[in-house]
């Protein structure tokens, strides 16, 4: 145990120089090992020195010291050792050992540490060792003196320094000058205000008597700080002392006096002084001052109100109310009320409530907006159960902006109410609320507002319903729930207004049932209710809908009707890359067979080249037959080989020589031709990337980020899970590019592939990933990194062992935001090409 803690300490001491020396157990006194140390040595008798003091109570220090000094005085002692000595004395040091370290003040190499050793040393006779050194040195010896009897604010050093500002030595004179400053006495701000001195130390004048000023302040000597700090405020000083002066007077004026001067500055002339006046009533802390200064709003100038409403909005530790609300309620201009509210915001109450409602339906747009915005930003207590009192205010215009204030702020205790006055007789007052719960209701008041759907015959009110219920639906968990409550409306509903609402409505909650009542009322004898149903099940949001609609399309008579059915219908749910790869494919199998213009039919082709499934290719193929739609056919199938050729190699080679005895002309043989020569060498880069994948996801769970999501065991990670995959080709450069496939945040994809090798063989894995990255090599996790990163090549390497015969690989990638996208090149240990493997997902 001691043997480490001896390594721990030594490794601490080393530090500063990046060595660590293993430690031994001391062959002997520390003491004596310090007394030959030069830098080189081990430090280890250092480090237990220092380990000593540190454990040492500061009563006990004395005797460390009696052991320090002797090594100190010795003659033949290093000077690395002194240097040591004297920044531990600097610590445990006393009067006692002043005289032996004074004699370094005047050594070249040693001064420095005996000021270090004397600077901090509470004893009296640290100060008279510095001052009676002063005499003996000249140069950076004597301004490191002076600096350190400045550093200890030595008050007996005032006369000794005096003389030394008006040295030749511009550097000493600069030293001596900023430690009066230091010092801050009333002796030594009167030096410094009787010291001549030339333009080159004019600043440096400047910034000590600043400093003394602070001290003076401090001391409770604010009568000479004041007229210090007044002198400094004139016009000849430079601008950056002029603005601290103001500050630090600020700072020590009486209150009355203080609140005088920041109220002129504030509505001077100077844009400088106006700013530091700012600056020095925004970071001080004396409430009493900024509650006094607010208090004189009121009093001053438009110009003035306006700049220090701008500033108390940014301190709400000020006692700003009466003052902000004087100004509001007297103000001639809308500038002033507008800064008024924004200032209000940060200072108002529950009882301003009344006031900021009636004011948001000023006929000045500019303060009408900054009243509803200050009322969505109240943040004192009370400010809900205000609003709450006023819901059923009498002014229609107060009631529309309590319930749209009370939607902004989510005031969750407010949705009974909201959802009880969705019933009121005063049909404008229902549909606030109906609006308010479009913010913030949850899936339980859709049962509220479908109720509103099935029995209101008012327009505006039956609309603000609709489009409330939509966004609940849009936002809701649990989406069967919402559709439960639309569905027994819509049960219940007589009026053809009341239906077509609810099927509306009904698209935003989908499920199995909702889409079976949408199919119902297709055949509804009220043709307006079975037009509202062939809309909704347009709008449908899943390929669930799919076949329904290729139905629809192949049995309607109105041609118009068709092409809507196939273009806003079918070809929206087949772009959508959310849904089952396979159901999108039959959709546009059917919009193939229904659709009757060339059109509908060529923009089913070019979305077939982006479903990497060999029953894509197999359409495209039995379409390049086709004259009218040959061309764009032979496009699209060239165009999904890239993704395919990878992964089915074998099949997507037959087709394209299919295709290419098909094509009816030479420029197609030619695309054609190039492409399955481009097909032939798909798998593996030449450099080793793995090119051919197979793909999952994405996967999500609710209030996870992408990394929460990195350990959550999706689908993929169990090998019985029946999953939906599907090809996946990486570039040349070895990226699959996953946002490029999936949009969104906060979700997991997943890659596999097949590593087929002829032996058992060391291999290594390089990989790069935005942003985590899990793998698996045939099911045992052999690498993990829950990174926030872009992707790069190589970023993770990892050995692996292949073994004869078929490895499978497994990838998981996370995402939390931007792009997203992994790579993985397989090698050999020393970095070169792997022989005699294959790559590739079994999809035979």
């Amino acid at each position: 145990m001691k043997s480490n803690l001896s390594t721990l300490l030594l490794t601490l001491t080393c530090g500063v120089t990046g060595l660590v020396v293993p430690a031994q157990q001391p062959a002997g006194d520390p003491y004596e090992a310090l007394a030959k140390f030069q830098f080189g040595q081990s430090r280890q008798p250092l480090a237990l020195i220092e380990e000593q003091i540190r454990k040492t109570a500061p009563a006990d220090y004395a005797a460390i010291e009696a052991r320090l000094l002797p090594v100190l005085k010795a003659p033949e002692t290093p000077k690395d050792a002194k240097r040591y000595i004297c920044r531990w004395l600097g610590l445990v040091g006393s009067a006692a050992c002043v005289p032996a370290v004074a004699e370094l003040l005047t050594d070249p190499d040693l001064s420095h540490p005996a000021r270090m050793a004397l600077e901090p040393m509470p004893a009296p006779a640290a100060g008279a060792a510095l001052r009676a050194a002063l005499p003996k040195l000249h140069g950076k010896l004597l301004v490191g003196v002076i600096g350190s009897i400045g550093v200890r604010r030595d008050a007996l050093a005032v006369e000794a320094l005096s003389q030394f500002v008006g040295d030749t030595d511009p550097t000493v004179a600069g030293a001596a000058i900023a430690a009066l400053g230091q010092i801050g006495t009333e002796q030594a701000a009167l030096a410094l205000d009787n010291a001549r001195v030339p333009e080159t130390l004019a600043r440096t004048l400047a910034r000590a008597r600043l400093t003394a000023a602070s001290h003076l302040a401090k001391s409770g000597s604010s009568a000479q700080a004041v007229a210090i700090y007044r002198g400094l405020m004139s016009a000849q000083q430079p601008q950056a002392v002029r603005v601290a002066a103001l500050q630090g007077l600020i700072g020590a004026l009486p209150l009355t006096d203080a609140v005088r001067l920041i109220l002129d500055m504030l509505q001077g002339d100077d844009a400088t002084m106006r700013a530091a006046t700012i600056s020095a009533f925004a970071r001080s802390s004396d409430t009493a001052m900024k509650a006094s200064v607010a208090a004189e709003l009121p009093n001053m100038k438009p110009a003035g109100q306006l700049i220090l409403l701008a500033v108390l909005a940014d301190q709400p530790d000020a006692a700003a109310r009466p003052g902000v609300l004087k100004v509001l309620n007297s103000a001639n201009s809308d500038a002033l009320r507008v800064a008024a509210l924004e200032c209000l915001a940060v200072h108002g109450e529950a009882a301003d409530v009344p006031t900021l409602v009636g004011l948001a339906s000023d006929p000045a747009a500019a303060v009408a907006a900054a009243a509803r915005k200050t009322l969505q930003r109240l943040g004192k207590s009370g400010v809900d159960d205000a609003l709450l009192r006023l819901v059923e205010s009498p002014r229609p215009s107060d009631r529309a902006v309590v319930l749209g204030t009370l939607a902004a702020r989510r005031v969750e205790s407010a949705l009974p109410i909201l959802a009880r006055l969705l019933g009121n007789p005063d049909a404008s007052l229902a549909t606030e609320a109906a609006k308010a719960l479009g913010i913030m209701g949850k899936t339980e008041q859709i049962k509220d507002l479908a109720g509103v759907l099935a029995s209101t015959d008012n327009a505006t009110l039956r609309n603000a319903a609709a489009e409330a219920a939509k966004a609940i639906c849009r936002r809701a968990t649990d989406k069967p729930a919402a559709g439960a409550f639309l569905l027994s409306a819509l049960q219940k509903s007589e009026a053809a207004p009341a239906r077509i609402a609810l099927l509306e409505t009904l698209v935003y909650a989908g499920g199995e049932p909702a889409l079976n009542s949408v199919l119902a009322h297709l055949r509804h004898a009220d043709r307006s209710i079975g037009n509202a149903a062939a809309r909704a099940l347009i709008d449908w949001p899943d390929v669930t809908a799919g076949p329904h609609l290729i139905d629809l399309a192949k049995n309607t008579p109105d041609a118009s009707q068709v092409i809507v059915v196939l273009r806003d219908g079918c070809l929206r749910l087949a772009d959508m890359d959310d849904q089952p790869l396979a159901e999108r494919v039959n959709i546009l199998r059917g919009v193939l067979a229904v659709a009757k213009r060339t059109e509908e039919k060529s923009r089913a082709l070019a979305a077939l080249a982006n479903m990497p499934s060999l029953a894509a290719m197999e359409l495209l193929q039995a379409n390049a037959k086709d004259p009218a739609l040959q061309t764009d056919a032979v496009k699209a199938a060239i165009k999904l080989s890239r993704q395919l050729a990878a992964v089915y190699h074998r099949q997507t080679l037959a087709a394209l020589e299919a295709i290419k005895a098909q094509a009816g002309t030479d420029e197609l043989r030619a695309q054609v031709a190039a492409a399955i020569r481009a097909a032939q060498n798909a798998g593996q880069s030449p450099d080793g990337f793995i090119l051919a994948w197979m793909l999952a996801g994405p996967f999500t769970e609710e209030g996870k980020d992408g990394g929460a999501l990195f350990d959550i065991a999706f689908a993929p990670e169990n090998a019985s899970a029946k999953i939906d995959w599907r090809p996946a080709t990486a570039s040349k450069s070895g990226l699959v590019e996953l946002d490029k496939m999936f949009r969104g945040e906060n979700r997991v994809a997943y890659l596999r592939t097949q590593i087929t090798s002829s032996q058992e063989q060391d291999a290594q894995l390089e990989m790069g990933s935005d942003d985590g990255i899990k793998v698996w090599l045939n099911g045992k996790v052999v690498h993990a990194n829950n990174a926030i990163r872009p992707c790069a090549p190589g970023q993770d390497k990892v050995r692996v062992k292949l073994k004869q015969g078929v490895n499978h690989l497994l990838l998981k990638v996370t995402q939390g935001g931007g792009e997203w996208s992994a790579c993985c090149r397989l090698r050999a240990v020393g970095g070169k090409e792997l022989p005699d493997l294959a790559v590739g997902p079994s999809v035979e």
